[in-house]
């Protein structure tokens, strides 16, 4: 690795935009940490440190166990009781002390060394329940190990002192939601896909994003000087003088047009023949609302609750707090309207209760509404307060991961419960609240014509169908190249679910394709539900579509054989209708 000579980096590029700035990377997981020895004046510093990680870390698993107790009960919880004990286990204690003073190395790799040679013990114990605990060690561990504040350098201090681009391995969507954009210029990791939460979330936060860079984390060190170029995918390290005027230059190019496209949005967001289409926003932040009337969303699509319900991953927000929440969205999108995704967890999704068995396939286990469903209370929870917020302006509610009639059937006779306790309560409410489910599963395209009959609304996920129907793991970076969208099993379950007759959202990424725009167009979409900074080109592709021309180009994509074919020919309408948005 030379940090003089400037270095390019090809990698897949997943949220457009241009960021300059000082490289921060951070080491997630629990991989041995880096070692160094120190002083005998730097020890007491160290095991300070040591101890304020303990104390941050008993801290989140007293909030786990009141979360878990809250949810499951008090047999549950108890696991945390278990954990908080190692924490403080005297004899790692005592090692710990013993080997710090002998190695006089970094605390957090002396701690390691110490818990990996008790859990290496008590793997070859004979009492099963003793061996079973080697789990909870290895969570102690992480833990701690997460919260260790490391020593500060002087490249960690010039990186710390104000804004940069974040270089990890990978992110958790929980890692990417915590992002404090008012100092993360942009997001590069080592691994990743287009369609990976990494990405989802940057385009969501706006922050220009690169994954999939081999070799990243052994090339990249904290304080370089470097350009994420989100446009070509490439990543520059130690950019020469005239390299950086370039994409100074091409930044307030890119800031003028993209400007330009925000001043449209009062504009309709219909055809060149006059076909109207809703476009609203896919919303999980806060600080996103004034984003959605500043670029012209009609309403949010797509309102991902779980980041609110489980953020913070210590306890879930209770019916008033949820109300309040709701209810300050409504009003400010007011009189458009907002619709609500219930509870969304599991599989590559926020964790529901992070204790729960280890699950051998999560993306076909314990997910979506099968969650809630299991969960009546919570889950009931949630519905009064989306009720509650409905009184306050236009609201939708939907659920995700429905597989057929029988959950909606369930959860209508929830909602219905939960009216009638409002009614009794004295609360307000619109009963005529629209009712919807996520079309994300094979087997609810196919029923569509029976969901119908149950529901007001359809809106496709099309980042879960495509996953469920060609069976390629979308955050399994070996076979992410497989992952495409126009697979014809897929545009023809789409085909399927609008041809059912009710109006019908697009909200996932498909829907920020503007090269696969024209085909959603043609097989019917009513509306289209993206983030809010890609909102502005989606409208400017749609005025310049012939909604004709979509429509005769879509019948030729449903008689397609192949995945290439049918991106062709939405790309060549597209090319044809916007082509400076390929620039």
């Amino acid at each position: 690795m030379n940090t003089d000579v400037e270095m390019r980096l090809q990698g897949l590029n997943v949220s457009p935009g241009i960021s300059m700035g000082v490289l921060r990377v951070e080491a997630r997981g629990c991989a041995a940490p880096q070692m160094h020895t120190i002083t005998l004046d730097e020890a007491p510093r160290e095991w300070a440190r040591f101890e304020a990680a303990l104390a941050r870390t008993e801290e989140e698993l007293n909030g786990l166990k009141a979360r878990v107790k809250k949810i499951s009960g008090d047999m549950e919880a108890a696991i945390f009781d278990a954990q908080i004990l190692f924490l403080h286990d005297s004899m790692v204690m005592k090692s710990l002390r013993k080997e710090f003073d002998k190695r006089m190395q970094n605390i957090e790799a002396v701690y390691y060394a110490v818990v990996q040679n008790f859990m290496e013990a008590m793997r070859h114990v004979e009492d099963a329940y003793l061996r079973s605990r080697v789990t909870d060690m290895q969570d102690v561990l992480q833990r701690v190990l997460k919260n260790m504040v490391p020593a500060e350098n002087a490249a960690d201090r010039a990186a710390a002192s104000g804004p940069y681009v974040l270089a990890a391995y990978d992110l958790t969507p929980s890692d990417t939601a915590d992002l404090d954009t008012s100092v993360v210029l942009g997001v590069v990791t080592e691994v990743g896909s287009a369609v990976s939460h990494t990405a989802i979330l940057s385009r969501s936060l706006g922050l220009p994003a690169l994954v999939d860079i081999p070799n990243l984390m052994l090339e990249v060190v904290t304080g370089q000087y470097v350009i994420l170029d989100g446009y070509s995918g490439m990543l520059i390290l130690n950019p020469t003088e005239d390299t950086k005027r370039h994409y100074r230059s091409l930044q307030a190019e890119k800031a003028k047009a993209y400007q330009a496209l925000v001043e449209m949005k009062d504009l309709p967001s219909e055809t060149r023949d006059g076909h109207r289409i809703r476009l609203a926003a896919n919303v999980q932040f806060v600080h996103e609302y004034p984003a959605v009337s500043r670029c012209g969303a009609e309403g949010v699509g797509l309102y991902r609750t779980e980041f609110f319900l489980l953020g913070d991953g210590r306890s879930l927000p209770d019916e008033e707090d949820q109300y309040r929440h709701y209810r300050a969205l409504v009003e400010q999108c007011a009189p458009h309207e907002v619709i609500f995704r219930t509870l969304d967890a599991g599989g590559d999704k926020l964790p529901f209760e992070e204790m729960g068995p280890k699950e051998e396939n999560p993306f076909l286990g314990w997910r979506g509404i099968r969650v809630s469903l299991s969960r009546p209370d919570i889950f009931k929870e949630q519905l009064r307060a989306i009720l509650r917020a409905s009184a306050h302006g236009k609201v939708g509610v939907m659920f995700p991961m429905v597989s057929g009639v029988t959950e909606v059937r369930e959860v209508k006779a929830l909602l219905d419960e939960c009216r009638a306790e409002l009614r009794a309560a004295g609360k307000a409410f619109d009963p005529a609240m629209r009712v919807g489910v996520m079309v994300e599963v094979p087997s609810a395209a196919m029923m569509a014509d029976v969901l119908a009959q149950e529901v007001d609304f359809f809106s496709i996920g099309t980042n879960d169908l495509t996953q469920y129907t060609i069976a390629v793991d979308r955050v399994n970076y070996r076979v992410a190249q497989m992952f495409r969208p126009t697979h014809p099993g897929v545009i023809r379950l789409i085909h399927q679910t609008i041809r059912a007759g009710l109006p019908t959202a697009i909200c996932g990424e498909m829907g920020a394709d503007v090269a696969l725009l024209p085909l959603l167009v043609g097989l019917g979409a009513s509306e289209i539900s993206v983030g809010t900074h890609v909102l502005p080109l989606i409208r400017f592709a749609i005025r310049h579509l012939n909604y004709g021309e979509c429509r005769q180009m879509a019948q030729q994509a449903l008689q397609a054989s192949d995945a290439r074919t049918i991106r062709a020919l939405s790309k060549a309408v597209a090319l044809r209708a916007y082509p400076n948005l390929f620039d």
